[in-house]
C-alpha cells in the first residue's frame, strides 16, 4: 500500500481497509497551488464530498512536503478544510479519470468541474478567472481521502477522514471552458522531459531569459512601479500609465507589467512597444494581449524593461560576463 499522507494513528488507515468496511466513504480532494499572485498566492482546496472535509494534520501522522516546488502543494499547519461549496469537482455521468503508464510517458488526469454563479477565484467570477488564466501553471495534489462511517455522520458535520493517500500529482495542462463547467486536464511533472536536446543550441543570440537562471540578474532591482493613468478601452492592448523610464536596456519594449492591485491583481502581460508621453512620466505601453479585467485609474503596476538577447543589450544590463549567445560564429555556408 501507497504511504498514508496522513493517518489518525499509525496504522490506522491499512488496518481499516484490510477489514473491507462497508461503511467506508471515500471522496477525493484537490489542491492548486497558484503559480502567481492572483488569490494572494493562497491555494484553492476543493473536495469531491457532499460536506466539507476537514483534516487535522496537526493530530495524526502527516507527511508535509518540505521539497522543492515541483513537489506537492504544501499542507498548512493545523487543521486543513477542503470546502464542498460554490464548486462543484466530478459527475456520476462523467466521472474523473487518470492514464498511468509504465516508463516515461506522461501520467494524466482529467476532472470536471461545475462552479456556482457566487464562485470567485481572487474576487474574479471563476470561469471567468479560469479563461484568463488563473491557473495557467498550477500544481495539483489529487488525494484520496478514507472515512469511517460505521458509527455514522451527523447530518451537516464536517467530515474528518481516518487517512489520506495521495494518487495523483502534476500541473495543469489544458482547461476546456464551456458555458457552465470547465474540464481540467492536469499532466504529470514527466511532462517536464519532453524537451528537446541538446538543451542548448549555437546562435548569435543569448539562450538565457532575462532574469531566470543563467541570466541571474535580480527582477526586483530592474522594477519599476506606477499606476494606470486613464482607463483603457474594452479588450484594448494598449495601456496608458503613470511610469517613470527603464533602466537596464533602457526599453519596455520585450519586457512585461504586472498589475499590482485591482482586478487584474496578480496577472501580468508582455510589452510590445513603449513610448513616453508629455507630461512625464506619463507613457503608453502596448501590450501583446490585453489584461483580462477592467483597469481603474490608479491601479497599481509594476513594469520590468525588456530584452532583445543581443550582446549590447546585456551589457547595457551590466551583465555582458553572463551573455549566454555566440555572436562569432560564422554563418553556415562559411563554415568550409
Amino acid at each position: 500500500m501507497k504511504a498514508a499522507k496522513y493517518e489518525a494513528s499509525p496504522g490506522a488507515l491499512a488496518s481499516f481497509l484490510a477489514s473491507r468496511p462497508s461503511a467506508a466513504i471515500l471522496c477525493d480532494l484537490y489542491t492548486f497551488a497558484l503559480a502567481g499572485a492572483f488569490n494572494g498566492g493562497a491555494p484553492l482546496r476543493y473536495t469531491t464530498a457532499d460536506i466539507d472535509v476537514t483534516v487535522p494534520y496537526e493530530a495524526g501522522t502527516a507527511l508535509v512536503n518540505t521539497g522543492p516546488p515541483l513537489a506537492a502543494p504544501p499542507l498548512a499547519a493545523g487543521a486543513t478544510v477542503w470546502s464542498s461549496q460554490l464548486v462543484y469537482f466530478d459527475q456520476l455521468s462523467n466521472k474523473a479519470y487518470g492514464h498511468w503508464k509504465v516508463g516515461l510517458d506522461v501520467d494524466t488526469w482529467q476532472v470536471i468541474c461545475a462552479p456556482s454563479p457566487q464562485a470567485t477565484i481572487g474576487g474574479e467570477p471563476f470561469l471567468a478567472a479560469l479563461r484568463a488564466g488563473a491557473l495557467d501553471g498550477a500544481v495539483v495534489a489529487v488525494d484520496r481521502a478514507f472515512v469511517d462511517n460505521r458509527d455514522g455522520n451527523a447530518p451537516g458535520a464536517t467530515l474528518t477522514p481516518l487517512g489520506v493517500v495521495n494518487i495523483f500529482t502534476g500541473r495543469v495542462a489544458e482547461i476546456d471552458i464551456a458555458r457552465s463547467n470547465a474540464v481540467i486536464s492536469i499532466n504529470s511533472h514527466l511532462e517536464l522531459l519532453n524537451q528537446s536536446m541538446p538543451r542548448n543550441v549555437y546562435q548569435a543570440g543569448c539562450r538565457w531569459s532575462l532574469f531566470g537562471p543563467g541570466c541571474e540578474l535580480d527582477a526586483a532591482s530592474f522594477a519599476v512601479t506606477g499606476s494606470v493613468a486613464e482607463m483603457p478601452a474594452a479588450n484594448s492592448p494598449l495601456l496608458t500609465v503613470s511610469l517613470a523610464a527603464p533602466g537596464g536596456s533602457g526599453t519596455y519594449a520585450l519586457g512585461r507589467v504586472v498589475a499590482t492591485s485591482g482586478a487584474n491583481q496578480g496577472f501580468a502581460r508582455a510589452v510590445r512597444s513603449w513610448s513616453a508621453l508629455t507630461p512625464p512620466p506619463r507613457a503608453a505601453l502596448t501590450l501583446m494581449a490585453p489584461f483580462p479585467f477592467a483597469f481603474a485609474v490608479g491601479d497599481g503596476i509594476a513594469a520590468y524593461p525588456g530584452c532583445d538577447k543581443q550582446q549590447n543589450t546585456c551589457i547595457a544590463f551590466g551583465n555582458a560576463a553572463r551573455f549566454g549567445g555566440m555572436p562569432f560564429i560564422p554563418a553556415p555556408e562559411m563554415a568550409v
